[in-house]
């Protein structure tokens, strides 16, 4: 990804803590339907302040307003009487004849991109074609993947806080969008993946490039002269578009009943709340489907046989499937009406379809049923290489669950065609993601060795083959609840938030999936946006801090002066006047991952405990000990002396830096898939989450711990140094951004040569080697997807060393054995213990039985406590229960109290108050709750073939946790039960009486 520049700000920006996109808020918001729905009426009224109509004339095209729809559109031609929308349209009239070039040869996907972009790159303002960007949107924290061009550019370039890496500029972006999926394979135009030709340009006040006139006048000189399409072909309707807190007025434009292209004039910030604001700049943003264009031109039945090439017909071979052309070229006409976003009732459209095609419902669906599900599995394994290829993993959370949804829905047509064996089961289901990268290539350039990708589809196929059967549980418990019947609400709840494949429910349920179950998904989705949180102090009319821990991080003591004093606003110390910002400082304040500097400030003589540093804005706020008494007035101007404490700094300094080699060594261990998730930073350790799609093994530990030593050992030299952000992801590509994008033209760069380059701020060695030793500590799957490597490094990780070689010491002197045999020697202790244990159990359950049976046979004692020396109740809640029925019987009861547990069954409730005995132990424990059953039951393992008894009628009471037991045994004594020793094996326990 390289040659392009993300959003720009006028200074060198800091990046916040890793993790603060989780601090996110997030409110309830209007969908994009009812946003457009309440901007509509105002631009259709105010049309010609909104749309280029004088460019419209120019070029012969009137408006009209569509009798079918009531919108407004301009035609070329009065045989155009409606918009020119499939829906209007009721159908595509260019399938089975192609249209312009087309009627002459058939164009390819990869010429089809080379004339739009000539036509664009000559054009009387031209545009400049860069690469696309990558679909995974880490430069943002409010979408999780590119779903169209403007993507790349929101919100920074949008905003004019940075420029674009051309202006204008041309790209063809891969988007994906999973609102679609119910529509794949029918409708001819509708994918999950899909490439979009975009026009960016951005007009800022003081230099204006070109808008709607000209974007208007660019499209149609593309679709005329490059294309050859007649204008009476062309309709333009006018609209309204909004996405990614941006709005504007929009011009879409159909040929043949197709909607090619969408030319967005954006001029509006927009909110949750559906209120806007004026953008400073004026943004065109145009996106045409690249799909569209081929299938438009070559008039195939469906655009996937154009789009999918090699890869189509290599599967249709191993398959041995005939795509039958004939009902496609009658069908593709009328699919345009199966959207399910806007067919009123989709029955019916199929029964309307049928009918025109004079066969019934059964008939066709079952005529293309078998090409459509060939269609989805090469759509959705397109879509599936380029998000893991550009750093995204299938999961159960956030938008990795739509990516694990569609890979599984893929498995599952394939076992149910019957086509994995059939296209030679993992080995030919990975040749087809080597046909789509072939296929791209003419596009986006040569695809590097991914090694992890076979690993990542192996586990992917085998979780899926067996989905958690805890899963499944809840999913029959529901349908009991429901009574069989699935709602919308159930079906998302099992699918997004259980994680069960669509298949799996489908199964389960014997249910079909709701025909708009995908759409759904996206609108709610859609309802709740991220918003920043409120920030709590305004810092806009302050110079920006001096930063001194650049110039010099070993910098210790420094003098400053006061610039503004500030009440705190926070939780701690609420009110208080304790907040200082200088004109210089060189603590470090809390940021990308990084936890702050600590230390101390003399202010008036008086000495000041630094206990915060936060950055807010261009300013760095100090939060001290105790309150400033005086006006901020008095102490504006003041010297302070500050002292920074160096041993933390240097803690942190080499935890920093341990965390890039942590994190490319285990890019080199595990393979390309491994990205950086999230990190922190503290004196006494420090953890890095990376994308990973397993927990990592004991080997997979020491082949990264050692491989960050070796980096270490080999002393290599890290560069830290400014550069502008156009020329650094030239130099170094997207894997700048670990932690997120970093608004600001200049990136400060952290280099340790030949091994991990990245755009960071905090504080860093000068060379490998000053950090000394790293020891992984322990490592975890923190999320589906998200593996978190604990460790620390430096002095701290001398200490874990020790701390390490003092227990194996430990342990030879207590074995008595040499460092080499304490293997051998626990191993024989374990096995030995094992073997004991398990007697010790036995004999525990014989003295258990014997104790209770000389309970029961003593015919003077109905109530009696028994006193449990067991650390845990195991014994007693697997066992007790077999007693049930004869306490019944012979009408008595009995307790076990342990230091931590109560468990006890009386024949007749009256015998103990178990509210009473709740209330006993909730004076150590306020959360404690006695749990009580009127019936067990008990199955005798130890016989084979033994029926569950169960008992009826009687009082199970009992609960484990925090307790006083003498408390419990005081008044259980009180409720007269009492403890037997006669009749009772004194040497198998004993009771202590006061």
């Amino acid at each position: 990804y390289k040659g392009r520049s993300l959003p720009k700000s006028s200074s060198f920006s800091f990046r916040p803590m890793e993790g603060d996109s989780e601090s996110m808020q997030t409110v309830t918001a209007l969908t994009t339907k009812e946003i457009k729905a309440k901007y509509r009426p105002e631009f259709q009224k105010n049309y010609e302040k909104y749309y280029p109509v004088s460019t419209f004339e120019k070029f012969g095209f009137s408006r009209a307003q569509c009798p079918k729809c009531n919108g407004y559109y301009w035609r070329h031609s009065e045989k155009a009487t409606t918009c020119g929308d499939s829906n209007c349209l009721e159908s595509y009239t260019f399938i089975g004849k192609g249209l312009g070039i087309g009627k002459e040869k058939k164009i390819t996907y990869q010429e089809a991109w080379k004339g739009f972009e000539k036509s664009l790159t000559t054009c009387r303002i031209p545009c400049k074609a860069i690469p696309r960007y990558p679909v995974v949107a880490r430069w943002r924290n409010d979408v999780d993947y590119v779903a169209a061009g403007i993507y790349c550019f929101q919100p920074y370039c949008v905003s004019g806080e940075m420029e674009a890496p051309e202006n204008p500029l041309i790209c063809p972006q891969f988007s994906v969008r999973f609102n679609d999926l119910d529509n794949i394979g029918i409708t001819g135009r509708h994918y999950s993946g899909f490439i979009m030709m975009g026009i960016q340009v951005f007009n800022f006040p003081n230099k204006f490039i070109f808008f709607g006139d000209e974007v208007v006048e660019f499209n149609l000189q593309w679709l005329t002269e490059t294309l050859k399409i007649d204008p009476d072909e062309i309709t333009f309707t006018e609209d309204v578009w909004a996405g990614g807190g941006n709005l504007g007025p929009c011009i879409e434009y159909f040929i043949g009943g197709l909607e090619v292209g969408n030319m967005v004039l954006m001029q509006f910030r927009s909110f949750p709340d559906g209120h806007l604001e004026d953008l400073p700049v004026k943004v065109v943003d145009v996106g045409v489907g690249l799909e569209r264009v081929t299938w438009l031109i070559n008039g195939t039945g469906t655009s996937y046989e154009d789009t999918f090439g090699e890869a189509f017909f290599w599967f249709k071979e191993k398959l041995g499937i005939e795509v039958k052309k004939d009902i496609w070229e009658k069908f593709g006409p009328f699919s345009c009406q199966l959207n399910v976003e806007d067919a009123e009732n989709i029955d019916k459209t199929w029964e309307e379809i049928a009918a025109r095609l004079e066969m019934n419902v059964t008939e066709v669906k079952a005529a293309i049923e078998e090409t459509r599900d060939l269609y989805i599995v090469l759509d959705h394994t397109r879509t599936l290489m380029i998000i893991i290829e550009d750093g995204s993993l299938p999961s159960n959370v956030g938008g990795g669950n739509n990516v694990r949804q569609i890979l599984r829905r893929v498995f599952a047509i394939l076992h149910k065609n019957n086509w994995w064996d059939k296209i030679g089961k993992m080995e030919g289901f990975l040749e087809i993601f080597g046909k789509h990268k072939k296929a791209l290539e003419p596009l986006f350039g040569e695809f590097k060795e991914y090694k992890s990708f076979p690993g990542i589809m192996e586990i992917e196929y085998n979780r899926w083959l067996t989905t958690d059967t805890e899963q499944a549980k809840k999913l029959e418990k529901l349908l009991k609840k429901t009574k069989g019947k699935m709602g919308m609400d159930d079906w998302i709840l099992a699918v997004t938030s259980w994680g069960i494949p669509v298949d799996r429910v489908e199964a389960i349920s014997k249910s079909k999936v709701p025909n708009n179950f995908w759409q759904e998904i996206h609108e709610r989705q859609e309802r709740e946006q991220k918003v920043a949180p409120t920030q709590l102090y305004e810092t806009s009319n302050l110079e920006e801090t001096e930063n001194l821990y650049y110039q010099d991080h070993k910098l210790y003591d420094f003098e400053a002066q006061v610039v503004d004093v500030f009440v705190n606003k926070g939780k701690e110390m609420k009110g208080k006047r304790n907040i200082l910002i200088l004109n210089k400082s060189a603590f470090y304040p809390t940021s990308g991952g990084q936890l702050h500097d600590v230390g101390t400030l003399e202010v008036e003589g008086e000495t000041f405990n630094l206990i915060n540093c936060e950055k807010v804005g261009k300013a760095v706020l100090h939060y001290l000990d105790k309150e400033l008494l005086k006006s901020p007035e008095d102490y504006k101007g003041k010297n302070v002396k500050c002292h920074i404490d160096e041993t933390r700094r240097n803690q942190l300094r080499w935890h920093h830096t341990a965390t890039h080699i942590i994190y490319a060594s285990s890019r080199k261990i595990l393979g390309p898939h491994v990205w950086q998730n999230g990190a922190k930073k503290t004196p006494h350790e420090a953890h890095l989450d990376i994308t990973h799609y397993q927990a990592l093994s004991k080997e997979e530990e020491v082949q990264i711990e050692n491989e960050a030593n070796q980096i270490i050992r080999k002393c290599v030299k890290i560069n830290k140094f400014l550069e502008g952000k156009p020329e650094a992801e030239k130099k170094y590509g997207f894997h700048l951004y670990q932690g997120g994008v970093i608004p600001g033209n200049t990136l400060r760069i952290v280099d340790i040569e030949g091994i991990d380059t990245e755009a960071c701020c905090g504080t860093h060695c000068d060379t490998s080697g000053e950090v000394g030793f790293i020891k992984l500590l322990k490592t975890q799957r923190i999320s589906d997807g998200i593996v978190r490597l604990t460790f620390c490094a430096g002095e701290r990780g001398l200490e874990e060393l020790n701390v390490q070689t003092a227990i194996i010491n430990d342990l030879c002197k207590l074995w008595s054995v040499e460092q080499s045999k304490i293997v051998p020697t626990a191993d024989r202790f374990f096995k030995d213990y094992k073997k004991f244990s398990n007697k010790v159990e036995k004999q525990d359950l014989q003295i258990l039985k014997l104790q209770v049976q000389g309970f029961l046979d003593n015919p003077e004692s109905s109530k009696s406590l028994f006193r449990s020396d067991h650390s845990n109740s195991k014994l007693y809640f697997s066992q007790l229960n077999q007693f049930a029925s004869e306490l019944k019987e012979k009408k008595k009861g009995f307790v076990f109290v342990g230091e931590s547990f109560v468990i006890g069954i009386v024949s007749d409730p009256s015998m103990v108050n178990a509210k009473e005995l709740e209330t006993i132990i909730k004076k150590t424990n306020e959360k404690a709750k006695v749990v009580v059953k009127n019936k067990v039951d008990y199955i005798n393992k130890e016989k084979k073939g033994s029926k569950k008894v169960e008992t009826k009628d009687i009082c199970h009471f009992s609960y484990a946790g925090k307790m006083n037991p003498q408390e419990v045994e005081s008044f259980l004594l009180e409720q007269k039960f009492s403890i037997q020793l006669e009749n009772l094996p004194k040497t198998f326990f004993y009771c202590e009486l006061q």
